[in-house]
């Protein structure tokens, strides 16, 4: 699917909004769906979630900055003084201030959201990890600290990104004597053999209870 056709429903989708179309349209851009996949439902759901979300918080903050401008807004007593021609074509009009202020906001709002949506992400991706037996917190710390995933892809195809990556980081953290997330005949791991073995050491002599 084309990338007009992907806003032209996205838009559809949301129905009426406050967002501007350049908005939609930077947020498509980076958001594309990968190399060779089309659209899903998953897709548009995920999207189209954030997208409303976003349009509430910049909705509210504008009646906020609104507010305050009536607030704040003291009408001149005098007419202004005329100006050039060449002056009054540079100088901000109100309403250009206020393009710009929202403007800012959009672009505020739109970090805030994606901010949300990488902790979202960096929670389901950790306990799918563990899941998959990388279960050594400190390995699983370093491996994901500064990520930033892509949410074109589901949890699994995070999952299946950065499970390498733990394993080289476990290498690199714990040396290559044992292999990460390496099933032995009894159905743990060897981490969990280890364990074991000194519990069982310990307690045959006498410094485990």
């Amino acid at each position: 699917m084309e990338q007009e056709q992907i806003l032209s429903t996205l838009t559809e989708k949301l129905g009426k909004t406050s967002l501007s179309q350049k908005t939609l349209t930077d947020y498509v851009t980076s958001n594309l769906p990968g190399e060779g996949a089309e659209p899903d439902e998953n897709y548009w759901n995920r999207h189209v979630t954030f997208l409303k979300s976003l349009d509430g918080n910049f909705s509210h903050d504008v009646a906020t900055q609104i507010e305050d401008f009536k607030k704040n807004y003291k009408p001149q007593s005098t007419p202004p003084a005329p100006t050039t021609s060449s002056t009054s074509s540079t100088s901000p009009t109100n309403d250009d201030k206020l393009t710009k202020k929202l403007e800012e906001i959009e672009a505020r709002l739109m970090k805030e959201e994606n901010a949300k949506v990488q902790a979202d992400l960096m929670k389901k991706v950790s306990a799918a990890m563990k899941d998959k037996q990388a279960s050594d917190d400190y390995v699983l710390g370093k491996t994901l600290q500064g990520a930033t995933f892509d949410t074109t892809k589901s949890v699994d195809e995070l999952v299946a990104e950065y499970l390498p990556k733990y394993d080289a980081e476990y290498k690199a953290c714990r040396g290559n004597g044992v292999a990460p997330r390496t099933t032995n005949n009894e159905g743990g791991t060897h981490h969990n053999a280890a364990s074991k073995y000194f519990e069982r050491k310990g307690k045959k002599e006498g410094w485990k209870k």
